[in-house]
């Protein structure tokens, strides 16, 4: 039989490191714009355009449409802090003890 369990708070520590790894990257380069577009999100978030598409239809999600389609970067930034632990906290998944 195959043990299929896992540690949730390593796991959860591998990704905010991996996370914070390609973000500080990114910022370190100054290689964002101040708005970016679907392809840079999908780019800079590893996401492909169902992932994208379901994120920019979210209504907390920092979207501008007036003139196309662009993410203020530091929104997104602001976003992703406010969002880290949603899963957790609104779906009753992943709660350890």
């Amino acid at each position: 039989m195959i043990n299929t369990s896992f540690d949730v708070e390593a796991l959860r520590q591998i990704i905010r490191e991996e996370v914070r790894g390609v973000m500080s990257e990114k910022l370190q380069t100054n290689t964002l714009p101040p708005l970016l577009t679907r392809t840079e999100l999908m780019e800079l978030l590893h996401i492909g355009p169902t992932k994208a598409a379901e994120l920019m239809a979210r209504p907390d999600f920092p979207v501008m449409r007036e003139a196309g389609v662009l993410i203020p970067t530091d929104k997104l930034f602001q976003w992703i802090d406010r969002h880290t632990r949603w899963v957790e906290d609104n779906t009753g998944f992943y709660k350890v003890g």
